[in-house]
């Protein structure tokens, strides 16, 4: 079971135990997903190929159902095609997945509409576009040997959600931030074979456009695989043939190619170490050796967290609970006496930022040392209504204040320089929460009302020492799947996964997971988990030891245990929990 899988496994047993769908219940952080996954629910399928006689929509139809091969393969879809279009179709070159079809002649030509389409470029990277649409394809035929054909193929595989949902799996393939401290995550989907070559290919393609410029790759410019296949040895050995450019890194762009091919390759199951050869020849790498073990090397990780023990504000003042044990923590905030709603530490740094009740004032404060108030800083006074604060990796406060003009994004230095940054698409909008990544490269904040969920995904360009250069305009992200309800917190649970926890006007509240790029995540992503109570706030991570904790709206504490029940911690009068960042 992989890192993801653990993480979520007590909120699918939830689900379970409420009589609701489950959550994801295996995926990746950054190790191997299980190729598995839904194998059980695909059975054999070899589709018929063209019958004599065949009417033009028939033989429309055929090729759609052809593209629906178990083991994949195109070659009985080929069959539907004319000679010529047969050579030159390219389904490589991207992926359609639809929810419903209809064929029907439209002149000369038969049009198929593909509905709830979605779409993947080359890579296997889903189209970030936030609702569905139609995808309407018209096929020109022609008449061969008495037998109507296609002429005019569209260069994609065209497959149902059904079929995808069994025979795609979900991969990462890792680049590097600008500070180059930090793999960074991008979700891609492949159909079951060749799958390390695939995965090779999509990473020499470089980083998708809504990451390009927050992101870079060791790759050299126009690098390719040399004509073969990614070979996996008996020994777990994957070769991976590349052009001559290899050989032109200095030895610190080699490691970091030799990085990333790692933790890419590293999720195969089956890839216990990578070899680059270039015609043939083995490269050696700069500390002499020829191969590069998987899952060793956690220096880039992603997700890596330095403390897991959650704080939390209870009875007026911040609390460690450790080992099932809730401890005061060091500096100011630690005594008795403040009125916070939510609270963030840096935990390399030891520092805690905690909002007023109000939401107007923002406290930074050491988590260790003397607790005389005078430590206290403020570090904005006169806000309007301050969400939970984030810190980043690079020890940067990010704030988001909802004024009566919508958002504005506030970032702290770590010189304490307070600056507004403009961030389209968030800036100015009605937002119900917010979270970064762990990588520090997207910020993901939520839009507020009643409606169905929407992520507002930006990224962020940093310069020399992760400094803040500027956020990219936000792509706009409908989470399909979760029920409809304002969000009240949002947090990263997995590599490229958040957690919303939603709480309707009455009832239950809701945590629903959901994949940054609106895809839909492992083939066993589904609906939500109840939690048995009205919601004010919620405690998740990435790693598998980070219990899910839930702050109720009677400011109790709740967490989710293996058994799938939501359990009291006893602490009294709880207004804010967080894990460290």
């Amino acid at each position: 079971m992989t890192a993801r899988a653990r993480v979520l496994a007590a909120l699918a047993v939830a689900a379970l135990a409420c009589g609701c769908s489950t959550l994801p219940t295996s995926g990746t952080v950054h190790t191997r997903p299980d190729t598995q996954a839904g194998a059980g629910e695909a059975p054999y399928f070899a589709p018929p190929g063209p019958t004599a006689g065949n009417s033009r929509e028939g033989v429309v139809r055929g090729f759609l159902l052809a593209m629906q091969a178990n083991p994949p393969s195109t070659a009985v879809a080929r069959e539907f095609l004319s000679t010529p279009a047969r050579n030159v179709w390219k389904p490589g070159n991207g992926t359609i997945v639809y929810d419903a079809s209809a064929v029907t002649p439209a002149g000369d030509v038969v049009e198929a509409r593909l509905g709830g389409a979605h779409r993947l470029d080359p890579r296997g990277a889903w189209d970030v576009r936030p609702t569905p649409s139609t995808a309407t394809i018209r096929f020109s035929m022609v008449r061969e040997n008495g037998e109507w054909r296609i002429s005019n193929p569209p260069n994609v595989l065209a497959v149902p959600a059904s079929y995808f949902s069994s025979l795609f799996v979900p991969f990462d393939l890792y680049f590097f931030d600008h500070t180059g401290s930090v793999l960074v995550p991008t979700r891609v989907y492949l159909s079951r074979g060749q799958t390390t070559t695939n995965l090779v290919k999509g990473l020499l393609a470089g980083p998708p456009p809504n990451l390009a410029d927050a992101v870079t790759s060791a790759v050299p410019p126009g690098t390719a695989l040399d004509d073969l296949a990614v070979v996996v040895n008996g020994s777990g050995v994957a070769e991976v043939p590349l052009g001559p450019g290899v050989l032109t890194l200095s030895p610190a762009q080699l490691n970091r190619l030799s990085v990333q091919l790692a933790w890419t390759l590293g999720q195969v199951p089956g890839v216990n170490r990578i070899r680059l050869v270039v015609d043939g020849a083995t490269v050696p790498l700069p500390d002499g050796q020829t191969d590069i073990r998987v899952g060793v090397d956690s220096s880039f990780d992603p997700v890596l967290m330095p403390d897991r023990s959650p704080v939390v504000v209870a009875g007026g003042r911040v609390v460690r609970i450790d080992g099932g044990e809730a401890t005061p923590v060091g500096g100011p905030l630690g005594a008795k006496g403040f009125s916070l709603r939510s609270v963030a530490l840096n935990a390399r740094a030891h520092r805690l930022v905690a909002v007023s009740g109000n939401g107007r004032q923002v406290y930074l404060a050491p988590d260790q040392g003397a607790r005389t108030p005078s430590r206290v800083r403020d570090v904005l006074d006169g806000g309007a209504d301050v969400l939970a604060p984030a810190f980043d990796r690079f020890g940067m406060l990010w704030l988001v204040d909802r004024t009566a003009r919508g958002a504005v994004v506030r970032v702290v230095d770590s010189d304490g320089r307070v600056r507004a940054l403009p961030v389209p698409g968030i800036t100015g909008r009605n937002v119900g929460a917010f979270t970064l990544t762990r990588d520090g490269t997207r910020l993901v904040a939520t839009t507020a009302g009643p409606g169905t969920p929407t992520l507002l995904v930006s990224a962020i360009v940093r310069g020399t020492g992760g400094r803040v250069a500027r956020v990219l305009p936000a792509d706009r992200v409908e989470v399909s799947g979760a029920e409809p309800g304002p969000v009240v917190d949002v947090g990263q649970v997995g590599a490229t996964t958040v957690a919303l926890l939603t709480q309707p006007s009455r009832g239950p509240g809701r945590v629903s997971i959901a994949e940054l790029d609106g895809s839909p995540g492992d083939p066993a992503t589904s609906g939500p988990t109840l939690v048995p109570t009205e919601v004010e706030a919620l405690g998740i991570g990435p790693l598998p030891e980070l219990v899910p904790l839930v702050v109720t709206a009677d400011h109790r504490l709740l967490r989710l245990g293996s058994s799938g029940r939501w359990d009291e911690i006893p602490l009294a009068a709880v207004t804010a929990v967080a894990y460290p960042q």
